[in-house]
């Protein structure tokens, strides 16, 4: 087994968080995620998005103490409307390069979360997660590989580089293996199981500071165990996806008000329009992502 950690930050971080990664950079992450499964941004979060964010995580997991729900870890989704650093998390700039870079301009939100795991000293947390991929449940693989339809960002707001947070473990380029939860043709079948060896090489373990950044392929086998440590393990979660694929929490079309969103944002959250916008769109359309366009497209 072996571990990834995240780089030190190389750059100085502007209020409102408009930084961005260069061409080279975005061409170095999809390389990685590609040929890994996953990639660690070269950046790490503002610490003022990480300090506001664990602000709100801190509030919401006292009221569930005092709610006496008896648990070890605490999750939140649809977190978008529930706190204004979120709606920077939606709009984070690295992320939504790559995404657009993957998927064109026409994508939007498919999950936003976090999660926060306590100690757990004895058996096994009900929550820890095993060894399973993000999809694609339906899909038959294409010429080996597990399609890409989401592209995830994991925002570490804990440090992880102690023993025994209960990180994220990977198996790198698994998006290669052998799908899991996928069909290994175009004739759907049930999935059979995994081999005795499936992770038992290229297992890699995720470690980094807060303002960690990992971006990954559905197709990636990743778990989560149990937090061993004293310390909470916190993540925020972004995902993306083509705006064809329902989220996986979220209504569709935006059932709410969007007048207080940017046109960015009410693009991103799904915002009514004809059933067949969803899938080719209008040229108007393709134009809402127009700002995370490499240079030389623009």
């Amino acid at each position: 087994m072996t571990t990834a950690t995240a780089p030190a930050p190389t750059d100085t971080w502007p209020r409102r968080n408009e930084h961005g990664l260069s061409d080279q950079q975005r061409d170095e992450c999809l390389a990685a995620i590609d040929r890994d499964s996953f990639v660690i941004l070269p950046h790490l979060l503002p610490q003022d998005m990480i300090d506001r964010a664990n602000a709100y995580i801190d509030e919401c997991c006292a009221r569930f103490d005092r709610e006496e729900r008896d648990h070890p870890r605490y999750h939140e989704t649809n977190i978008v409307e529930h706190d204004p650093v979120f709606r920077e998390f939606l709009l984070y700039l690295p992320a939504l390069q790559l995404s657009y870079d993957v998927f064109g301009p026409m994508f939007h939100l498919g999950q936003d979360k976090w999660t926060r795991k306590f100690r757990v000293d004895e058996g096994k947390d009900p929550m820890s997660l095993t060894w399973h991929s993000d999809g694609p449940l339906g899909f038959p693989e294409v010429n080996g590989y597990a399609p890409l339809h989401t592209l995830r960002f994991g925002y570490f707001m804990s440090d992880t580089t102690h023993g025994d947070s209960g990180t994220l473990e990977v198996i790198r380029g698994s998006h290669r293996k052998r799908t899991l939860h996928a069909q290994q043709s175009i004739h759907w079948q049930p999935f059979s199981g995994h081999r005795a060896d499936d992770f038992k090489t290229d297992h890699v373990t995720v470690q980094g500071p807060a303002g960690t950044i990992v971006a990954f392929h559905n197709g990636i086998w990743h778990r989560a165990q149990n937090n061993r440590s004293d310390i909470p393990r916190t993540i925020v979660y972004f995902q993306y996806c083509p705006c064809m694929l329902h989220p996986l929490h979220r209504d569709v079309p935006y059932p709410g008000d969007l007048s207080p969103y940017s046109a960015e944002e009410r693009w991103l959250l799904g915002e009514p329009r004809e059933p067949h916008r969803w899938v080719i769109g209008t040229d108007a359309d393709k134009q809402r992502m127009r700002r995370f366009r490499r240079k030389a497209e623009k």
